[in-house]
C-alpha cells in the first residue's frame, strides 16, 4: 500500500513527472514562479527547450527538489547543453521523482535552432513509471514529443510557446493512461540588464488553467534576487542565486497553501566560457 502522505500529495498537486509541467527543472524557474517560458538559459533543455538556442556556452548541471517536507517526494535532474554550431544547439536531460515505491523516470534529448529572431526547439522524451509495494507490481513506458518557440519581439520583450505532448502519447499496457497535453505561453520583458519580468498562461489537460507571475533583479554583481506567484494553486515563490565566470548555485523556496513549503537547489558549470553574450 502506497504511503498515505504520498496518496494525500499526488491528489492535491496533481501529477508528477508524468506532466511534464508540475515539476519545472532549476531553482532559478522555482524562483520566479516557474513563468520562464520565454526563458534563455540552460534550464530551458527541460522547461522549453527553444530557449538553447541562443546559448554559446558548453554546461552541465545538477538540481535537487525537495517537495513538502515528505519523505520520497522529491526530485533529482541531470542535464548538458552543447553548442554544436552558431545557433544550433543540443541538449540532454534525466529527471527521477520518488523512491523505490513509487518513482518516475524521464530523460530525453532536445535540439534548438535560431533563425533571425526566432528560436524554435523539439524535444524526444521517455518516461517510466513504477510502483512497487506489498502485492502491487506496476510499470509503465511512454515516448513523449515537446516542442517550443520564442520570438524576439523587440530589444526588450520575448514571447514564447511550448507544447508538452505534442503528439497526444500514451503510456503503454492494457489500460493505457493517456498523458496530459500541457500548453504555455506567455512573455519576458528585460527593461535592463539587471531585471526581468514575466509572466506566462498554463493550460494541462487535467487541470484548470493557471497564471503565472515572476521577477528577478540583479542587486550586485552576479548576486541575484528573485520572487514569483502562480494561480490554481496559489503558491508564492522566492529565490536567490550567484553567478561565478564558471560556477553558479541557485536556491528557491515555494509554498502550496495546504502542504507548505518546498526547497529547491541547483548547481551548474559551463565548461567552456563563451565571449559572446548569450541573449536574454
Amino acid at each position: 500500500m502506497l504511503r498515505p502522505c504520498l496518496l494525500l500529495w499526488l491528489f492535491l498537486s496533481g501529477k508528477a513527472l508524468a506532466s511534464g509541467d508540475d515539476f519545472p527543472i532549476g531553482a532559478r524557474a522555482w524562483g520566479m514562479g516557474n513563468a520562464v517560458v520565454a526563458q534563455a538559459d540552460r534550464y530551458a533543455v527541460v522547461n522549453n527547450v527553444a530557449g538553447l538556442a541562443t546559448l554559446t556556452e558548453a554546461s552541465l548541471f545538477s538540481s535537487f527538489h525537495s517537495y513538502h517536507g515528505f519523505d520520497g517526494l522529491s526530485t533529482l535532474a541531470f542535464g548538458v547543453v552543447l553548442p554544436v554550431r552558431k545557433e544550433l544547439v543540443a541538449g540532454f536531460s534525466v529527471q527521477r521523482f520518488g523512491d523505490k515505491i513509487y518513482n518516475e523516470l524521464a530523460f530525453g534529448l532536445g535540439v534548438a535552432h535560431r533563425i533571425n529572431r526566432v528560436s524554435l526547439g523539439l524535444k524526444i522524451g521517455y518516461r517510466q513509471l513504477a510502483v512497487v509495494a506489498q502485492n502491487v507490481a506496476l510499470s509503465r513506458k511512454a515516448l513523449v514529443v515537446e516542442m517550443g518557440g520564442i520570438a524576439q519581439l523587440s530589444k526588450t520583450v520575448f514571447f514564447g510557446t511550448h507544447i508538452y505532448n505534442l503528439a497526444q502519447g500514451s503510456y503503454s499496457g492494457e489500460n493505457a493512461e493517456r498523458l496530459p497535453t500541457v500548453l504555455r505561453t506567455g512573455f519576458t520583458y528585460v527593461p535592463t540588464s539587471s531585471l526581468r519580468l514575466s509572466a506566462e498562461f498554463v493550460k494541462n489537460t487535467d487541470c484548470p488553467a493557471s497564471l503565472r507571475a515572476g521577477l528577478e533583479y540583479e542587486v550586485i554583481s552576479q548576486f541575484t534576487i528573485r520572487t514569483g506567484i502562480n494561480t490554481k494553486p496559489y503558491t508564492n515563490h522566492v529565490g536567490v542565486g550567484f553567478a561565478g565566470d564558471s560556477f553558479a548555485m541557485d536556491y528557491a523556496a515555494s509554498s502550496h497553501p495546504q502542504l507548505g513549503w518546498s526547497h529547491h537547489v541547483t548547481l551548474a558549470y559551463t565548461l567552456k566560457k563563451s565571449k559572446e553574450p548569450a541573449a536574454p
